[in-house]
């Protein structure tokens, strides 16, 4: 009889967090806190593609460069 109790406040427990935690986590997401992860994504992203571009372009700079002075 205890088990079955158990198992039903765990059931009851379960279906009320299956109904809650989306709607808490959309709460916490509309008061700001993508907008400032999706900015600062962003900014990293863009970082690293700007050094890889910087340094994609200093290799082929070398290379022309060694090239013409043959």
């Amino acid at each position: 009889m205890k088990r079955r109790w158990m198992l039903s406040l765990l059931m009851i427990i379960g279906i009320v967090g299956y109904f809650t935690v989306p709607t808490v986590t959309g709460w916490v997401i509309q008061a700001g806190g993508a907008g400032n992860f999706m900015r600062n994504m962003n900014k990293t992203v863009s970082t690293a593609g700007n050094m890889a571009t910087a340094g994609a372009g200093a290799a082929v700079g070398n290379i022309s460069g060694k090239l013409m002075k043959k």
